[in-house]
């Protein structure tokens, strides 16, 4: 598979993505984000939304509920789910009116064939191990009805490298001219240096999977980035037929995998077969 390097299961990725996600700084990110991400986004649930207008939605990962007014402006039949309980308070606490619930995405509590569609943001699948990412990918598909859509984002494997750099000077950009300011910049570059030292130890780069890290968050998270030729192949060993890929940008990209870019993510269309 191109990807014996990679166990399929780290329990590491659980205890230290759960512990970050939970973070104040992280939890003030994600409740104060809104709207779509970035063009490609948009295109892919733009692509199905009219297919699943007014049936059931599944929004996978729903951190500070970013994605709940996007969605519910397809369906009101709208369920919002999260493995972090700190980001479901907060979705909750933005969004009183819409459904949350703690669960996690590899044990959905939903019935066969319950969405027409499901979403699964902010390469969120990404925080879970490789062998996890596999039980997301058979619930998803078993809890979607015939002809459903799934939509996600993942991370490139040809872009891991530059991804995980560090120093991260970005954290300069918004400093200003006071010397608070300079400070709190200078702690973020330490942290992430540390942060970075600290999770060495399970970095792995495989030829079409790798283990490590984004900037993002002070480099807290651990991370999959599995290359646009894998993904295609995991996507199809689950059942699903691939309706479109967007690059970030909204730049369309062939569905065969043959013309695999750098792009940082991609945004996969998926479906149920019906």
């Amino acid at each position: 598979m191109g990807c014996a390097t990679i166990p399929e299961r780290l329990p590491a990725f659980d205890r230290i993505n759960r512990r970050a996600y939970q973070q104040r700084g992280v939890l003030r990110q994600f409740g104060a984000a809104s709207g779509w991400l970035e063009p490609g986004e948009r295109l892919a649930v733009e692509l199905v939304a009219e297919a699943a207008r007014d049936a059931p939605v599944l929004d996978i990962g729903i951190g500070g509920g970013r994605t709940a007014p996007l969605l519910r402006q397809i369906s009101a039949d709208y369920r919002g789910i999260d493995y972090t309980p700190a980001m479901v308070a907060v979705a909750r606490r933005r969004y009183p009116d819409a459904v949350f619930l703690e669960m996690d995405a590899r044990k959905l509590a939903f019935p066969d064939d319950s969405f027409a569609l499901a979403v699964f943001s902010y390469n969120g699948i990404d925080s879970i191990d490789l062998g996890g990412r596999r039980q997301v990918l058979q619930e998803v598909f078993r809890v979607l009805r015939p002809g459903g859509c799934f939509v996600f984002s993942a991370l490139n494997r040809r872009n891991a490298p530059a991804a995980g750099h560090w120093p991260d000077w970005t954290v300069f950009r918004d400093a200003g001219r006071s010397p608070a300011g300079w400070l709190r910049a200078i702690a973020r570059l330490l942290v992430g240096g540390l942060n970075r030292l600290r999770r060495a130890r399970l970095f792995r780069a495989g030829l079409n999977v790798a283990v490590g890290q984004i900037a993002a968050h002070n480099f807290s998270l651990v991370t999959l980035f599995v290359s646009l030729e894998e993904q295609l192949k995991e996507l199809r060993s689950a059942g699903f037929s691939v309706e479109a890929i967007f690059a970030p940008d909204g730049t369309p990209v062939p569905v065969d995998g043959a013309q695999a870019g750098d792009a940082p993510w991609y945004n996969y269309v998926v479906r149920k077969p019906g």
